[in-house]
């Protein structure tokens, strides 16, 4: 039997979901007051599952939920509102919790109730049981990225010990490749350690001229200008949304080719809006527009393109190169309408 948190707003409805749900045989359900009790409940072990009967449009349900969530993570949270709005139901998911509309009369609903809880209850256990598969490979690739990078520092260091000692210009030339092999393994690994913690967390809003502002500052810029137009806008996305942005500066520093100017700016086309990320480098020859996102593809380690396209992927967002060979790249990055919006507090860029 599941045992169910109600959280309670002494109303007909709420009492008679109560009633409803109890007679049913497959649930216990507890009448809570608060999230705090809910709290209680689950440091106990004796709750499964959470429903938060809430009416009312607007924040509160979902300021609610936020609640719930940082108090019992492991929860399930299941919002049920009398009437459908777009935009909770939008909230809700990103929270990473369950919506539910409970027509009446109640009675009729109960059914397809039973199933959503049975869902949720069933979707986090598996949830745990990855999260727990995930810590376990962490573990063992944090160990070996460790032990690899350990050994990778002691061959560097005798690398620049042959180079003190050894004047043949042939011999050199040698350690050289050997050295840059070794800086590219350093560099594999770290992209290696990105890509494994990618989708770890749920998306979350970003203000991108925040991400733009802080991926830019950590390169040099004195020779390039950068001119960014993106105002309140904020894109739902991967946590590391900022490291996508980060690798398409470095794309254009590093292999643009004489990069002076950087625009970093929103479009409107017929599928919703496009970030767009141009430079006025070399551009990238149209042989190369498909597979410059393909991992191993590339004048370096090939990865920084390939996890550009992965991270900006987990919220379906998409990625083309449509620069003019000779004139520059141009990255557009296709935003799918429930992945932006406009904030309201408007602050000079």
């Amino acid at each position: 039997m599941i045992s169910v948190a109600l959280i309670e707003e002494k109303t007909g409805r709420h009492e008679e979901l109560l009633r409803r749900l109890n007679e049913t045989g497959k649930c216990r359900v507890i009448a809570t007051p608060s999230p705090e009790a809910v709290g209680e409940l689950y440091r106990t072990g004796t709750v499964d599952v959470v429903i938060v009967l809430h009416d009312d449009p607007g924040q509160a349900p979902l300021t609610l939920i936020g609640v719930l969530q940082s108090q019992c993570p492991e929860l399930p949270v299941i919002l049920v509102s009398a009437s459908y709005s777009p935009h909770v139901a939008q909230e809700t998911l990103l929270h990473r919790a369950h919506y539910f509309v409970l027509p009446e009369p109640v009675a009729s609903a109960i059914p397809a109730l039973l199933i959503l809880i049975d869902t949720a209850v069933d979707l986090e256990r598996q949830r745990q049981q990855i999260i727990a598969l995930n810590k376990k490979l962490e573990l063992v690739g944090s160990i070996t990225r460790h032990d690899v990078l350990n050994q990778l520092t002691a061959v560097n260091g005798y690398t620049e010990l042959l180079s003190m000692l050894i004047e043949d210009p042939t011999m050199k030339s040698y350690l050289e490749k050997e050295q840059n092999a070794l800086n590219k393994i350093r560099t594999q690994f770290q992209y290696a350690k990105e890509y494994q913690y990618l989708g770890i967390e749920p998306p979350r809003w970003q203000m991108i001229r925040s991400a733009v502002r802080r991926a830019g500052e950590l390169f040099d810029l004195k020779t390039i200008r950068v001119v960014g137009n993106c105002g309140n806008a904020a894109v739902c996305a991967d946590p590391i949304f900022e490291r996508a942005i980060f690798y398409l500066f470095d794309n254009a520093i590093r292999f643009g080719g004489n990069v002076t100017e950087i625009h970093i700016s929103l479009v409107e086309d017929s599928r919703g809006v496009v970030l767009v990320f141009a430079d006025n480098g070399e551009g990238i020859p149209a042989t190369y527009k498909e597979k410059c996102f393909e991992r191993g593809v590339g004048k370096n380690t090939g990865w920084g393109l390939f996890l550009v396209r992965e991270i900006l992927a987990m919220t379906k967002i998409t990625i083309t190169e449509t620069g003019e060979p000779g004139k520059g790249t141009r990255f557009e990055m296709h935003i799918p309408p429930d992945r932006f919006r406009r904030e309201k507090e408007i602050t000079p860029v």
